[in-house]
């Protein structure tokens, strides 16, 4: 804020916290206690010494005014405005390669399978908590983190996540090395005991037992990590519309959910190849959902399109391409709550390619720009 006027940050930033927790406090009254929060940032934003941490305090209402205002969505077959608690578990569930589950998931199994051994031993919380803080502290992070989350109307993309992903790595990374590393193996003193009793091939085979379940565990990691390598290499570049192979793959994850998990515009390239590689193409209707300008990839071939403006052909062009996101938002069941203009539901398109039976299912296209963008031949 060294280069910001005073004087535009202070009117920027009531500008924008304008509507932050319904609207602005009536001249002459006390604010109530959610509102307080904005009008201390509006009145730090007009003072030097106090700029810097105002501006810092505007992104994070930012985000809380963001989050509170929600999201129209497509989510598990219908247009809600918000996906519910279970949102983001599913999505992570839908999204994360399925070994990377496996180890997150044994990693937490686990850790609670740990922790209730040493409760029932009846060792201090205290004690746990000096040895094992660090564990506390990021256990403590994520579920504040998800908690949160789960509670938000904004449900537009699991890379709302992402912030906790590193810590649940750390977490299930040490589990699966105190698993893997935990040796079953005589001390020197058990050793002397056993050949004090003649029981050393008892003693032998426990040591067999545990190097070989340690064996059995290493390799288990590494397939797991192959496997991973493998999946990167094979979505690739597709990595935006990944879901995993039981949420439908790269192809078919679109069918549970849209938005940036799937569809974020990514394919505007693709679309501009796909175009070149055809000739026959002089025109291309285009409803296109996100920040790119496709007239300046697309150059004249492109027409702007929208369900309202109807069946193309009518104009001569017989070829349409349509964001996946755009599409099922158009064309799935409403929630009792949501609602949508008769003309923004693409029956032309319904009428002339009907929608296979099915969960997300949208007219079949006959060519894919990428995994976002549905191409028809009309």
């Amino acid at each position: 804020t060294a280069h910001y006027p005073t004087a535009r940050q202070f009117s920027d930033t009531q500008t924008i916290l304008n509507s932050f927790a319904t609207s602005p406090t009536p001249a002459g009254q006390l604010c109530h206690p959610v509102r307080c929060i904005a009008d201390v940032d509006i009145w730090m934003a007009g003072h030097r010494l106090t700029q810097p941490i105002a501006q810092y305090m505007l992104g994070i209402l930012m985000v809380m005014q963001r989050a509170d205002g929600g999201n129209t969505i497509y989510f598990l077959g219908r247009i809600v405005s918000s996906g519910g608690w279970l949102y983001f578990p599913l999505l992570y569930l839908m999204k994360e390669p399925i070994p990377t589950l496996i180890i997150v998931l044994l990693g937490l199994a686990l850790g609670l399978w740990w922790g209730i051994k040493k409760i029932r031993v009846q060792k201090p919380i205290r004690d746990m908590l000096e040895n094992h803080f660090r564990e506390f502290a990021f256990v403590s992070l994520i579920i504040l983190y998800w908690g949160y989350s789960m509670h938000s109307t904004l449900n537009i993309g699991v890379r709302h996540l992402m912030p906790t992903i590193p810590f649940i790595f750390i977490l299930a990374a040490l589990a699966w090395k105190t698993w893997i590393t935990k040796l079953n193996l005589p001390t020197a003193k058990e050793l002397g005991d056993a050949l004090n009793k003649a029981t050393i091939m008892d003693s032998l085979a426990t040591t067999v037992r545990s190097l070989i379940g340690a064996a059995i565990k290493y390799i288990f990691l590494i397939l797991l990590l192959c496997w991973l390598v493998l999946e990167t290499l094979f979505v690739a570049p597709y990595f935006l519309s990944y879901f995993n192979e039981l949420a439908g793959g790269v192809s078919g994850g679109y069918h549970y959910v849209t938005d940036s998990n799937y569809d974020w515009g990514q394919d505007m390239l693709r679309l501009q190849s796909f175009v070149n590689a055809h000739p026959e193409i002089d025109k291309i209707a285009v409803d296109y959902f996100g920040g790119s300008n496709a007239k300046y990839y697309l150059g004249d071939k492109e027409v702007d399109w929208s369900s309202e403006q109807g069946n193309p052909t009518g104009e001569g062009i017989h070829w349409f391409a349509v964001s996946i996101n755009t599409l099922e938002l158009a064309t799935q069941p409403l929630a009792a709550d949501e609602w949508r203009k008769v003309s923004d539901n693409y029956s032309w398109l319904r009428i002339l390619r009907p929608a296979a039976p099915g969960m997300g299912n949208v007219p079949a296209p006959d060519f894919r720009a990428g995994t976002s963008i549905f191409i028809y031949h009309l």
